[in-house]
């Protein structure tokens, strides 16, 4: 009888835990990033995750249910981003992955989200496979690209910092894949590529290169790399007096470098971005003033990227009235919106990219910088047809539904 009864115990348990846990479920939406929270890059991934906090604070609440938040370090490895992704759809029952820096870690999270048929917003990874031979429905990608940087730099700067350029570049798939679409650009605008030096990660001494780079005499200096490899390759440009005698162009350059190795070094440089905290968009200014107080710094154009991507997946979730995936991916194929990071923003149906007018940013030089972490001045545009080229350029084929 004991045995009995404790047996209709068990099983009542069980019904309970089973008919409980699916209604609170169905009671949130889930939203989780992946991105890099440890080592030199955690600046990049804080501020996408504090972001992504900052947005579904800001939200609210939609279709009536509470917004949850997780978070997971990558550690910028893509077979962590694997793991971590495959956890987040699977145990934490996310219904969306944001973020993932590191092109390697979003091709293996957008491959988890077509398995698992979940969306993933791609904010952070530059390859342009995401929108090409690797694209997939249930993938959207947000901000920029490798091809919307070059593009930017190299139509905008052929026609206003000189003719003749200079390449110095990250050796592997990242640099590559910008050298490429940088030499395009440039041969658009009549702009003579005079040399290229393939340089190794994490390269300290970078005059040999700079000082082979001073003998083809070129107008501008191109700086394909990132982190400390720009910083390093920047100062050695000041030191051997090349930035003299040409202007110098970042592929990548956020407001740390400067901070870090001191406006004098980055003075008068230039980079592309898709957003910049000072940009005349509705809610910029607001965001980078909430940033500023929550977390002591202004919010890079990655950060920013999050906070969008975040509010107008919510937003789709809304006008589905769902988070049934295929519903809220419909929601935002085709959709036109204004927010704090794009005014306006498109996110193509044919490859799901989402674009906006590009800018071209100046770093100031130390006596015209009046506010803390005012480092750059918008000194150009590029419209979005041109910054990230036309739909099915790269090669798009859906998969999914």
């Amino acid at each position: 009888m004991i045995k009995r009864s404790l047996i209709l115990t068990i099983v009542l348990i069980g019904v309970l835990f089973w008919v409980v846990c699916p209604a609170k479920a169905a009671d949130t939406v889930k939203v989780g990033v992946i991105s890099v929270l440890s080592g030199p890059l955690a600046v990049i991934g804080n501020g996408e995750k504090w972001s992504a906090e900052m947005a579904i604070n800001d939200f609210g609440t939609v279709l009536g249910k509470k917004i949850e938040f997780v978070a997971r370090d990558h550690a910028y490895n893509p077979g962590i981003a694997n793991e971590k992704a495959k956890e987040l759809y699977e145990k934490e029952k996310v219904d969306v992955i944001i973020a993932c820096p590191n092109s390697a870690a979003a091709l293996a999270v957008a491959q988890q989200a077509l398995i698992h048929k979940k969306p993933f917003i791609s904010t952070s990874a530059g390859t342009t496979d995401l929108i090409g031979k690797r694209c997939n429905r249930y993938v959207i990608k947000w901000n920029y690209n490798d091809y919307m940087l070059a593009t930017t730099v190299g139509l905008w700067g052929a026609e206003h910092l000189g003719k003749r350029w200079y390449t110095i570049t990250s050796d592997y798939a990242w640099g590559h894949d910008l050298l490429k679409h940088f030499t395009a650009a440039l041969k658009k605008k009549g702009g003579i590529h005079v040399g290229n030096d393939m340089v190794a990660l994490k390269t300290a001494d970078y005059s040999p290169y700079i000082l082979k780079a001073i003998k083809a005499k070129p107008d501008v200096l191109v700086l394909l790399n990132v982190g400390k490899d720009t910083t390093n390759s920047t100062k050695a440009a000041v030191e051997f007096g090349l930035k003299k005698t040409c202007k110098i162009v970042h592929a990548l350059l956020f407001g740390p470098n400067i901070k870090g190795a001191g406006p004098e070094v980055f003075a008068d440089d230039y980079c592309a971005m898709s957003w910049y905290w000072k940009v005349d968009n509705p809610g910029a200014r607001e965001y980078a003033d909430k940033y500023l107080k929550l977390h002591g710094d202004r919010p890079h154009f990655m950060a920013a990227a999050v906070y969008s991507a975040t509010w107008q997946y919510l937003e789709a979730v809304k006008r589905a009235g769902t988070t049934d995936p295929e519903a809220v991916i419909k929601a935002l194929e085709g959709h036109t919106f204004r927010d704090m990071f794009a005014n306006p923003g498109y996110i193509r149906p044919e490859d799901h990219m989402q674009v906006a007018k590009a800018f071209l940013l100046r770093a100031k030089q130390p006596e015209e910088i009046k506010e803390d972490y005012d480092y750059f001045e918008i000194v150009g545009t590029v419209p979005a047809e041109e910054a990230y080229g036309k739909p099915g350029q790269f090669g798009c084929k859906m998969k999914g539904f």
